[in-house]
């Protein structure tokens, strides 16, 4: 197995690399790096996932920052000629006051010791390396094979050896290779290895591991977590080197956020569940306009790992909890994580509201109402005539005609949603979020449902209006006669009726039409129409079956209504016609979390609260259709 590392170090890439270890958890393992660095936590991530393979490392142009990190997960590291190895301490950005910068230069300093381990197999003293590394030292690979960071430099031939079938894919490849990919040999140096340990190499490895156990504690041994998971490591012989460096890392961590691009601010806490939030949702398929820009550093955690980095920043002592619904029922009590659930909750459904089509957004009007009491509703047309003042005479009194006020009131909708603990162990937030963008989109449904439900009633008649009649009648100046289809007759019909609609206050409207509202089945005439209006308006023709003024309806397509009718509406600022109105403290479909907490489950309830009627019959015209 080969895994080619011939890039910046991103996101993702930790969890890129796992998978293809474990496709084929059998299989030798050979890493090639030409890197200039990037991601710490992926960095670290990707060293320990290797470690326990113990690959044979190529690097075949540069291995610089993390990057070289990474290639110290060799168990023999073969550096072409012409390669450059750096190492320097992390750095990252940072913001705040004077307490907030000096949290991320102790937080920097944490992560170098942590690295510098990694960088102790060439057997070099820790105050040598912590100069190294704090001047960012560059080295061939003839400079790194004399300090003992690599244990070879390949010639051009002995570099056949060790390349994959296809060597074009490598920078460093000799050209008269690529003719003959069936080259092989023998590299030099390369020690014979005996299949069978002996009890003393068996003791030695143990030894061996004890000390690199020791090595990674010492430098945080003030910490009495660290002392009680070293004191534990060393008397379990099942536990790696590689298993005790990650649990190390978390606990050095635990008051840290898990990424080398330090949020620094003054509210670490509200960047760090925004960063969380935003890389679950995103891991889970939801689109997030704006990520944070924290999200990249722990996309690859798993959510085990975020339950434990929660625990950890909350202060709480990890050792003594049983893994699974001992730390869960941890990270529920603190802080980050359930608002790390409540925000991630909340993208899904608001995601999923957005991305379901509401076709009655186009020509309705939205409000916001503070309560669920009857809303009062004055329609435009009830506003009196302006009469004439004669010179020196008095302006006589006018006001809108109360008894046209339409009321409506908002009604509540919602569901419950468990997201259990076995979810939360099996790592399948991801399907839980998804499930609440279901929901966003079943909101955004049933606000349609209502809208358009009006159109059916009374036999297709409409709702009863505030005069009695219904929305579509004769009376109402607002119901042609029957069409054959959707033409330009039938659409020139309608828009008489809306240009001769009268206000209540008396006048003239001279509505202009502005929507045609048709189900599927007039979808495909109402485009061929529309479309012969606009080319003949951009040709600069006035084609008799095709008038000018159809090119500038806009067309809204509605499977909720049936197919033996079509609408012409006019434009929401001239006349009403129907208000969804929203509960102004919610302002759409909310998530919130039920009081109290079930050991095996936590529920959440999903709520939009919304409402909504027809204000006034004289922006809408019905065309039946035989």
């Amino acid at each position: 197995m080969v895994i080619t590392l011939y890039s910046e170090i991103l996101a993702g890439d930790a969890e890129r690399v796992l998978a293809l270890l474990n496709s084929d958890p059998r299989a030798s393992v050979e890493v090639r790096i030409n890197s200039p660095g990037g991601s710490v936590v992926e960095g670290l991530g990707i060293y320990n996932a290797l470690r326990a393979r113990k690959p044979t490392v190529y690097i075949d142009g540069v291995a610089a920052s993390i990057a070289s990190l990474i290639a110290m997960a060799g168990a023999r590291i073969i550096a072409s000629e012409n390669a450059l190895i750096m190492m320097h301490d992390p750095w990252a950005g940072a913001e705040g006051n004077a307490t907030n910068l000096r949290k991320t230069a102790d937080l920097l300093d944490k992560h170098r010791d942590a690295m510098l381990h990694a960088y102790s197999r060439s057997g070099i003293a820790r105050e040598q390396l912590l100069e190294m590394s704090a001047a960012e030292t560059w080295m061939t690979a003839q400079e790194a094979l004399a300090l003992g960071f690599i244990d070879e430099v390949s010639t051009p031939l002995e570099y056949a050896a060790h390349a994959p079938a296809c060597f074009s894919a490598y920078r460093n490849t000799p050209k008269e290779l690529l003719m003959d990919p069936n080259t092989q040999v023998i590299a030099a140096n390369t020690p014979a290895r005996d299949p069978a340990a002996s009890a003393q190499a068996a003791r030695d490895a143990l030894k061996e591991r004890n000390a690199e156990i020791l090595q990674i504690s010492q430098p945080y041994m003030g910490q009495p977590s660290i002392q009680a998971a070293a004191i534990a490591a060393l008397a379990d012989p099942a536990v790696t080197v590689d298993q005790y460096r990650a649990r190390a890392l978390e606990l050095v961590g635990r008051e840290c956020t898990p990424s080398m691009s330090v949020i620094a601010t003054e509210d670490r806490a509200t960047d760090f569940v925004a960063a969380v939030s935003d890389a679950l949702a995103i891991r889970a398929g939801i689109q997030i306009a704006k990520p944070h820009p924290g999200m990249r550093d722990v996309q690859g955690m798993s959510l085990s790992e975020i339950v434990r980095v929660c625990v950890g920043r909350a202060g709480k002592v990890l050792d003594s909890m049983r893994p699974g619904r001992d730390i869960i029922r941890a990270a529920m009590s603190t802080s980050d994580f359930p608002a790390i659930l409540e925000n991630s909750l909340g993208k899904a459904l608001r995601t999923g509201f957005e991305a379901e089509p509401r076709t009655f957004e186009a020509w309705t009007s939205k409000a916001t109402v503070r309560d669920f009491k009857p809303q009062s509703r004055v329609i435009l047309g009830s506003a009196p005539d302006l009469l004439q003042v004669a010179e020196g005479g008095e302006y006589k009194q006018g006001s809108m005609d109360d008894d046209k006020a339409v009321p409506y009131s908002v009604v509540k909708f919602g569901r419950l949603v468990q997201l259990t603990w076995e979810a939360m162990v099996n790592d399948d937030l991801g399907a839980f979020l998804r499930i609440t963008q279901a929901m966003g989109q079943a909101a955004a449904r049933a606000e349609s449902d209502m809208v358009y439900a009006t159109f059916a009633e009374n036999s297709g008649a409409g709702p009863a209006m505030q005069d009695s009649i219904d929305l579509f009648h004769a009376e109402h100046h607002n119901l042609t006669g029957s069409a054959a289809g959707v033409t330009a007759a039938a659409l020139g019909d309608a828009r008489v009726l809306l240009r001769r609609q009268t206000a209540v206050g008396g006048g003239v409207m001279n509505l202009v039409p502005r929507y045609l509202l048709v189900a599927p089945e007039q979808e495909q005439d109402a485009e061929t129409l529309l479309a012969a209006a606009a080319r003949a308006l951009s040709q600069g023709a006035n084609i008799q079956l095709t008038p000018n003024w159809l090119a500038y309806l806009e067309l809204v397509v509605e499977a909720r209504l049936t197919g033996n009718a079509f609408y012409v509406l006019a434009g929401g600022g001239a006349v009403d016609t129907y208000e969804l109105a929203h509960l102004e403290a919610d302002g759409g479909p909310i998530v919130t979390e039920e009081d109290g907490f079930i050991v095996d489950a936590r529920t959440y309830k999903v709520r939009d609260v919304f409402g909504g009627r027809w204000l006034d019959w004289r922006g809408a015209v019905k065309v039946p259709l035989s």
